[in-house]
């Protein structure tokens, strides 16, 4: 007879009482559960009901223990990587999943009444330094059969590439699948990119313990279908980021207007010249009227003023003690406010306020710099032709503010010649305040319409009409093809975008949000390039376009309620956010060069610049640290004693240069986004490369560009002839190349720099936003922050013949020497006269040339090596033709090492940079502000120890730096200075030496 367990017998006893049906259903439970039990008994046991007897009233707590000569033990129930007892999981349909903790949930539920519908939870917040050791954020779950798979992740730190077209993004956070067959790929992702982390401060009212709730947010979607069939592989692409509000219906891709958006009360419109280099032929403005749910209103007259491009505030407040006035900038950077790179710019609203005061015979001398007010900017009358040429502004303020209903609104105007359209609108935020810039609340400008090449002849009048709104969604999306067959390879992609907007509309200062029309505006974007290879040569050519009218950025509103608390959006000028579906990440890491917060382990993260600096192709090691920061702190190495003797800047280094910025383009951090070519130009490249006998080769090529809707071109033909050769044994490597290109360029290509002399104030500061190179991190160990400048394009080359030259050799001449020299010459022709109608050119010759010597022997005696190194650095840039210097600077540092093996595992390292007669010494004959004597002394004390599988390294030192500036307006960055430090690290072996 089939025995059942006892305890199903038992019950069977118990159920005998029971009705027959009752007992059917009593026994089929009871086995269903019997069935299991031995493998979940533990879990389900629970304890014991009946509790032993205990003898004693006392109850037995924990004793004494020694952990001299025994291994310490952690706290029951509290070890890594638990923080308390882990808990059992349970699914929606009540089966055991794990036992655990969470580490991540997003969920998006849609239900009337509810106060929040979204919400992630994130237990590895910066506080929480644990969860760091053991999980990085990151989930990934993976299976797969053959050739057949497929991989989960959620979490943050992704990477969200689909093409360069549509999507490229980094530390990405949410979710995203990846499903692989032999011939097809499909990945799909999705992210919560507003406020998807929880590390507040202050506790915000939507940020609940662990996790983040939102009514209102961003959604970012993306997918890629990819086809391989060997020797070609075609791929669709797709990318959506759109507002959606979680507690109520109607939600869609296009997105929505926020529930906060403000209602807009004063229509800006700007009209500029769209080539201002040559001062003439600009914006030709007749008939500029508003058009308000679809009628033309002529009865909203709007007032207009003029004045030049770069005019700053003239308003502010008069100090009653010195009678002296003092501007209020408001259109600049103040504090920690958030502005936006290349993207940053607003009305001077409160300026052209109180100028139209002053025209009406108000008083405004107490409010403003009214001399200056007056003579910079006109007021103009809207009737008539009115004209913008260089850079002259004409702006129309149309008033709405009395409008009962509003639920469209459009600009339309008659237009002709080189013009540019810019519009931003204005919100009376705050009625009570004193001053105009105190009371409205503006958003930035942005281009609506823009005149194809650079017209001067009015062939191009035409009445144009254009709707003014904000965003509430984009969708990117594009098709790309690979083809490689033997000797060829041709890729391509042709991309679309589509930018959805609504304009706030409102009745009686109601929000009137869903009832407003959506509109939106469609740009395109493709590129197609072709390599075919033979013999010992190579030739090839490419083709692209991307339009101006294409974008993959989208702007919203941000409720101050979020951006004000301590968190990644705070600062936010204006309350504006931009998304960019494709980023500006240069350098590839995980700070984007253009961004705006949201990245992990950084509560005031209201900086637009990469946190770490960009710094491209400067990491052949493959370490993870740069070359030009290996030491991972705040100051570029080639600023640094004894780190100098291996890096230079970007001044000193040869590259190739095809946007003739002087900036090589493997090292240019440029302030554009990411696409495969340049936005708003169009144009060829043919090439060819042909490999000679005897290490030589021979390049030569023809490229032409042009903007598409500015008037700048480029075009360049070229030829390079190049030796380099490795291993000649004393000679390790030595590398050639000369070329001669005839350049015509004149379209601005500004790019961005890391500052080389930081504030030292600021470099130890761990709260505060006061300096661009601090940031607030609770103790943690901080990221290296660059603060980086701007450099404008001088565009030396808008007509000239160039001729560069570079020559390197490393050589290791006996057992111990080597030598590093490198030696690069650039001769500039430049052409002079008219080169267009308005742009002049003068004739000159601009010479440049670098010069870098490296030379270091290195003694060995038993445990004991001493090496001298000694450094020589020569930069000069100059106009021959009116004997001027730009640049001319010379560098010598003297270096002297000494490493003494004291013990087995303790290494004694000392160091001289510059001592007595012999300092670091930098002498500029141009800035002579800059030239310095420098003495650095450094000792350590380092010891090795193995321990358990780990390495562990402690540091003691000292050092000791002086800095003297011959300059006397520069003593106040001099400095003496003493350093004691103690360092330990800890390691794994199996990871190696950098190579």
């Amino acid at each position: 007879m089939e025995r059942y367990p006892e305890h199903i017998t038992a019950n069977f006893a118990i159920a005998s009482f029971l009705p027959r049906f009752m007992r059917w259903r009593l026994a089929l439970a009871l086995l269903l559960c019997g069935a299991g039990s031995n493998a979940e008994e533990a879990r389900t046991g629970g304890a014991e009901e009946i509790p032993t007897a205990r003898p004693y009233l006392r109850w037995v707590r924990p004793g004494y223990s020694n952990f001299a000569l025994r291994h310490y033990v952690n706290y029951p129930n509290h070890t890594i990587p638990y923080e308390d007892s882990p808990r059992a999981y349970y699914g929606p349909l009540g089966d055991f999943l794990i036992s655990g903790y969470d580490l991540y949930s997003w969920k998006e539920t849609r239900f009337p009444g509810q106060e929040f519908g979204s919400s992630i939870f994130k237990p590895n917040e910066m506080y929480q330094l644990i969860w760091e050791k053991v999980y990085d954020a990151l989930v990934v779950g993976r299976d797969g059969y053959g050739s057949w798979g497929y991989s989960l992740m959620v979490g943050d730190g992704m990477i969200a590439r689909l093409s360069p077209l549509t999507l490229s993004r980094t530390n990405f956070n949410g979710m995203r699948m990846d499903l692989s067959t032999p011939s097809l790929q499909l990945t799909g992702m999705a992210s919560r990119i507003e406020r998807p982390h929880n590390y507040q401060e202050v506790p915000a009212p939507w940020a609940i313990e662990k996790t983040h709730y939102a009514d209102d947010s961003v959604l970012l979607l993306g997918s890629r279908l990819q086809l391989d069939l060997g020797t070609l592989q075609m791929g669709l692409n797709g990318a959506n980021s759109h507002i959606y509000q979680s507690t109520q219906t109607g939600n869609s891709l296009k997105g929505r207007l926020r529930p906060d958006q403000p209602l807009m009360d004063w229509i800006v419109v700007r009209f500029s010249d769209d080539s201002p280099r040559d001062g003439l032929g600009g914006a030709a403005v007749q008939e500029v009227r508003l058009v308000v749910n679809g009628e033309v209103r002529h009865d909203l007259v709007p007032q207009v003023v003029r004045h030049r491009g770069g005019l700053t505030p003239q308003v502010g407040s008069v100090l009653q003690a010195t009678g002296r006035f003092r501007a209020q900038n408001y259109t600049a950077f103040r504090g920690a406010r958030l502005f936006y790179r290349d993207r940053d710019e607003i009305p001077l609203y409160s300026d052209y306020f109180y100028r139209l005061d002053h025209e009406a015979g108000i008083d405004v001398s107490k409010a403003t710099n009214l001399k200056s007010l007056v003579e910079n900017i006109q007021v103009e009358s809207p009737g008539g032709l009115l004209r913008a040429d260089g850079e002259d502004k004409l702006v129309f303020l149309f008033d709405i503010s009395a409008e009962r209903r509003v639920e469209s609104v459009e600009v339309e105007a008659l237009l002709g010649d080189d013009y540019r359209v810019e519009v931003a609108m204005l919100n009376d935020q705050d009625p009570r305040g004193k001053t105009y810039h105190a009371r409205y609340l503006t958003t930035f400008y942005r281009t609506a319409l823009r005149a194809a090449g650079n017209v001067r002849d009015m062939s191009n009048l035409r009445r144009v009409r254009f709707k003014v709104g904000e965003d509430t969604g984009i969708f990117t999306y594009s098709a790309d093809v690979k083809l490689a067959l033997p000797g060829l390879e041709i890729t391509g992609e042709y991309g679309r975008s589509a930018l959805y907007s609504r304009y706030p509309g409102q009745q009686e200062g109601q929000p009137l949000f869903d009832e407003a029309p959506p509109f939106s505006q469609h740009g395109s974007a493709w590129y197609i390039n072709a390599l075919h290879w033979f013999g010992r040569g190579r030739a090839g050519a490419e083709l692209f376009s991307i339009n101006p009218d294409f974008t993959t950025t989208m702007r919203t509103y941000m409720l101050r309620e979020v951006s004000l608390w301590n968190g990644p959006f705070m600062g936010l000028y204006n309350d504006m956010v931009y998304w960019d579906l494709v980023q500006d990440n240069d350098d590839g890491d995980k700070f984007p060069d253009r961004r705006v917060g949201n990245l992990v382990g950084f509560t005031n993260d209201s900086q637009d610049y990469d946190l770490d600096g960009v710094t491209l192709a400067q990491d052949e090691d493959n370490d993870g640290l740069p070359e030009v920061n290996r030491d991972g702190d705040f100051l570029p190495d080639f600023e640094e004693p004894f780190l100098m003797y291996d890096v230079e800047p970007n001044v000193y280094v040869y590259g190739l240069d095809r946007n003739h910025n002087d900036e090589p383009d493997q090292r240019e951090d440029d302030t554009e986004d990411d696409y495969p070519y340049d936005f708003d130009q169009r144009g060829y490249h043919l090439f060819g490369q042909v490999d000679l006998e005897g290490h030589w080769s021979m390049a030569a090529g023809h490229y032409a560009t042009a903007q598409v809707a500015g008037h700048g071109r480029t075009r360049s033909t070229y030829a390079l002839l190049t030796y380099q050769r490795r291993g000649i044994e004393r000679l390790q490597r030595l590398f050639f190349e000369t070329g001669l290109r005839r350049v015509e360029d004149d379209i601005p290509d500004n790019y961005v720099v890391l500052d080389e002399l930081p504030d030292r104030s600021n470099l130890f500061s761990f709260r505060g936003l006061s300096a661009p190179n601090t940031v607030e991190f609770f103790g943690q160990d901080r990221p290296p922050i660059f603060s980086s400048t701007i450099v404008a394009d001088l565009m030396p080359y808008q007509d000239s013949y160039v001729s560069e030259t570079y020559l390197e050799g490393r050589f290791r001449l006996w057992s111990g020497l080597n030598v590093v020299e490198k030696f690069r010459l650039r001769f500039n022709w430049q052409r002079g006269g008219e080169l267009r109608p308005g742009i002049f050119q003068r004739r000159s010759r601009l010479d440049f040339w670098a010069w870098v010597s490296r030379t270091d022997y290195t003694w060995n005696w038993g445990r004991l090596s001493l090496t001298p190194q000694f450094k020589f650095m020569l930069l000069r840039s100059t106009d021959r033709d009116l004997g001027r210097d730009f640049l001319d600077e010379m560098r010598t540092i003297p270096i002297l090492r000494l490493d003494y093996a004291l013990l087995p595992r303790t290494i004694l390292k000392f160091g001289v940079q510059g001592v007595g007669p012999l300092p670091y010494r930098r002498r500029d004959r141009v800035a002579v502000r800059n030239s310095f004597d420098q003495r650095t002394v450094f000792a350590t004390l380092t010891n090795y120890t193995r321990y358990f599988g780990y390495e562990l390294m402690t540091t003691v030192g000292a050092k000791r730096d002086e800095k003297d500036f011959e300059a006397e307006i520069q003593r106040f960055r001099e400095f003496d200075s003493w350093t004691f430090f103690v360092r330990s690290i800890v390691g794994f072996s199996e990871f190696g030496r950098p190579l």
